[in-house]
């Protein structure tokens, strides 16, 4: 028999959904990961709780055809969340407490957040530029769109840790 290998699913956090779309490229989400995508009830309300980017938000899950997953009510999960919920933010904590015990990735960007926490129970995270790369590996973006993306995004307030893809890539190798 042949085993067919499982795409493991990922979290969407809702900073890297803010990120992509402040930088005019959420449609892109989809394309760089395909069938994958995934978005908690909680982090949707989260989000949508931003009044400007509500319908944004529904659009995209709508139209994109993203999973929308109720949280679930295995206790396993229901403690780790409430237990993470003391320190994090609602959308980290069930987007941590869902991926340890379902094995899907995270993106997100809040590593201060949840960087450890990842490395400790083994959970592929990705941060926004971490997708970005992602995206120009697969040819879905290009090293200077990625370049524009940053600018914007920057020039809206939000962080990210350089100000071109290259320099990210040079972090990342150090």
């Amino acid at each position: 028999m042949i085993s067919k290998q499982i795409t493991p699913k990922i979290l969407l956090d809702s900073d890297v959904i803010r990120h992509f779309l402040a930088g005019g490229k959420i449609l892109e989400l989809p394309k760089i990961y395909p069938n994958q995508l995934v978005v908690l009830d909680i982090v949707k309300n989260e989000l949508c709780r931003s009044r400007g980017i509500e319908k944004d938000i529904i659009n995209f899950i709508t139209f994109c055809k993203i999973e929308l997953i109720p949280f679930p009510g295995d206790i396993e999960i229901m403690r780790e969340y409430a237990r993470l919920k003391r320190t994090f933010g609602n959308g980290e904590s069930a987007c941590m407490a869902v991926a340890k015990y379902r094995r899907h990735y995270i993106a997100s960007s809040n590593l201060k957040d949840i960087k450890k926490y990842c490395e400790e129970n083994r959970i592929t995270y990705l941060t926004t530029m971490d997708v970005l790369v992602d995206g120009i590996s697969k040819g879905n973006l290009s090293e200077k769109e990625c370049d524009a993306f940053i600018a914007t995004v920057k020039s809206k307030g939000h962080k990210l840790p350089t100000n071109s893809i290259k320099e990210y890539r040079k972090l990342k190798k150090s």
